[in-house]
């Protein structure tokens, strides 16, 4: 299969808008206010994301696979969920958002500027995984 960095960013952008509006909506929906701070953090976090991809786009070509199936199955979300079910989805969803973006560091080893993005991105989806983790373990 030849993809292109743009066909990787592309989804690497749906991603982060759909985190976002992931977060954007279950702030919305929080009662607890702690959750409510923590979810808008993580939903800015995403949207700074968002941001640095729309403006990183390019047109260099890559031939490798990078695993992109982690979001679906992650689950999809029901306003019947619990909040525990709601976080575990999304410690699922970060996770699959680390791994892609460690693959697409691994694509880029040669490419020192884009290397050093994909990499410091996953290391915020970790941090973003292990905040959600706290949240999860405060029910």
């Amino acid at each position: 299969m030849h993809l292109t960095v743009n066909d990787i960013l592309d989804v690497a952008i749906k991603s982060e808008e759909s985190s976002y509006q992931f977060y954007q909506a279950m702030a919305g929906k929080a009662k607890n206010e702690e959750t409510v701070k923590v979810l808008k953090k993580l939903a800015q976090d995403e949207k700074d994301h968002l941001d640095y991809l729309l403006w990183l786009k390019s047109g260099e070509p890559i031939n490798e696979q990078v695993y992109f199936d982690g979001f679906e199955e992650a689950g999809e979300l029901n306003p019947e969920m619990t909040p525990q079910e709601v976080l575990t989805i999304a410690i699922k969803r970060e996770g699959a958002a680390a791994k892609m973006y460690r693959q697409m560091a691994d694509i880029f080893k040669a490419n020192p500027d884009k290397h050093f993005i994909f990499e410091r991105m996953a290391r915020e989806e970790d941090h973003h995984g292990r905040a959600v983790e706290e949240m999860l373990g405060q029910f």
